[in-house]
């Protein structure tokens, strides 16, 4: 690598990111437009775009996300189930795709195979908000009302919480379990389903019959003390009972009722209908005649009293990076390369110029980043406030040492830093887009869970899952993109470091 400041050269250790290859750029020109195109809802012009970008490069994770997301748009329900369910294949421990996936089979009715997607996506992000409403409309579709409840209970979604609580209230069988409860706490025992006719063999004693469950098809209307429900006989019965005393029993235990399926002519309440298979939750319609009692509200605040108390949560730093619990400040005095997804507020006189990506000193006509993510060189002097968004940042001092990162973990670096863009290819599906940095400065990781330290042993090669790499620093380690495991790729793509050093790698909250 030629150094644009001091001279110096050294053996670069991958690829031009993006090289020259008329497939690359046929590649970022389509999935640039499908991108865009889908933003702007046009899906069916998206899926051409996308399809397009695949045929360059087959195997990119988020041209393909982005293709699902289209077909599932325009309804092409069972090729997005056979994109998400490849995705899942080759990225096991993303939730989003195992959410994404149970989307899919929701829109489908196939609740059994949506909640598991949405219990396995929750098995790796407990906390996964979307994941856990999700699961309450899959288990409404299925008919599982009261587990429905407790996970609209946890995402938060308390109106369809209260639906479920209206709709298990009004259901035909919970009115039976109170009519079989009345009837236990009765002082005579139960009586045969029939009474034997005059003239007829006796009826068989009052003895304590087994209880019996509702069929799955009960009626809407059963509510007198001492209705039976008619189940099959019990096979035990067969020696006991002739054809003449043989009865029908009642039941002696309400138990625990199963829950109805959700449809419109069952799930209906005062609040509306539960439509278990939409993809989103929407709020229950509402009519003067279903609103509650008034009460009454304290006044409103002055304008003045609102800002004084509800302020941005600002942290307070001079320069640099400064993490606060739910926003970052970062601090531009002369220039500073950053990205700005997630921007509340700034301050200050600054200039922005998106950034292009640099190769052996040079800049190349490629952006670096994109859409959101686009890096931008800050001029001037001014503060941003970036939103954290479940994100965890991570300020970190080069001290003119090498370092290389994930470029989509790199969220802003100073400008007395140097900066190299570079790929490590694959044999076969997503190559590996890293950065080189060198110099002195402050830099900003942005990462899904905390950063933590691993060591890089000569003559041990340490192998990293892509998805979980943060970066690397060290003399002379050397990365390659490796299978997991030789015999089966399908188990995803690890990145070999072989040399002496460290390495950083992403924790996800919850391991």
């Amino acid at each position: 690598m030629i150094d644009s400041r001091g001279g110096g050269s050294e053996r670069p250790i991958f690829d031009e990111d993006d090289s020259d290859l008329a497939d690359n750029q046929e590649f970022d020109r389509a999935l640039s437009t499908g991108t865009e195109l889908l933003s702007q809802g046009n899906a069916s012009d998206a899926r051409l775009a996308l399809e397009k970008a695949l045929r360059y490069k087959p195997r990119n994770q988020r041209a393909r996300n982005l293709l699902g997301l289209s077909l599932f748009k325009l309804g092409e329900l069972p090729r997005a189930e056979e994109i998400y369910r490849s995705l899942i294949e080759d990225h096991p421990a993303d939730p989003t795709l195992r959410v994404n996936l149970g989307l899919v089979f929701l829109k489908l009715n196939a609740s059994p195979d949506a909640v598991r997607c949405f219990e396995t996506a929750l098995d790796l992000a407990p906390n996964h908000q979307k994941a856990q409403n999700y699961l309450g409309l899959a288990l409404a579709q299925k008919g599982e009302l009261a587990r429905a409840r407790e996970w609209f209970l946890k995402a938060g979604n308390d109106a369809m919480a209260e639906r479920m609580a209206q709709a298990l209230q009004q259901s035909p069988i919970r009115a039976v379990a109170d009519g079989a409860a009345e009837a236990l706490a009765a002082e005579q025992p139960f009586k045969p389903a029939t009474e034997e006719k005059a003239g007829s063999a006796p009826s068989m004693p009052p003895a304590a019959p087994a209880a019996a469950a509702a069929p799955a098809a009960a009626g809407p209307a059963v509510s007198k003390k001492g209705d039976t429900l008619e189940t099959a006989k019990p096979k035990a019965l067969d020696a006991a009972l002739t054809g003449r005393h043989r009865a029908q029993w009642v039941a002696t235990d309400p138990g625990m009722p199963a829950a109805p399926p959700i449809s419109p002519n069952v799930a209906r309440t005062a609040s509306g209908a539960v439509v278990g298979n939409a993809p989103e939750p929407s709020l229950p319609p509402t009519s003067p005649s279903e609103l509650p009692e008034p009460t009454v509200e304290p006044p409103p605040p002055s304008m003045s009293q609102y800002t004084s108390a509800r302020r941005l949560d600002v942290p307070d730093g001079k320069g640099g990076f400064v993490i606060g619990p739910t926003e970052i400040l970062i601090h531009v005095r002369g220039e500073m390369l950053t990205r700005l997804d997630g921007l509340v507020a700034s301050w200050g006189s600054l200039t922005m110029k998106p950034e292009l990506k640099r190769f052996r000193g040079k800049a190349t006509d490629k952006p670096f980043g994109e859409g959101s993510r686009r890096m931008v060189r800050a001029s001037g002097e001014g503060r941003y406030v970036i939103s954290r968004e479940g994100r965890q940042f991570t300020a970190l001092e080069l001290d003119d040492e090498p370092a290389y990162f994930r470029e989509e973990v790199l969220f802003a670096f100073e400008e007395s830093i140097l900066f190299e863009n570079g790929r490590v290819p694959a044999k076969s599906g997503q190559d590996l887009h890293l950065v080189h940095l060198r110099g002195r400065g402050k830099l900003l990781l942005a990462s899904q869970g905390t950063p933590r330290a691993v060591d890089v042993h000569k003559g041990e090669p340490l192998r990293i899952p892509m998805e979980q790499l943060i970066g690397w620093h060290g003399p002379l380690i050397q990365p390659r993109l490796v299978a997991i495991v030789e015999e089966a790729p399908e188990l995803g793509v690890a990145l070999e470091l072989a040399g002496e050093g460290r390495a950083l790698v992403d924790v996800l909250p919850g391991r």
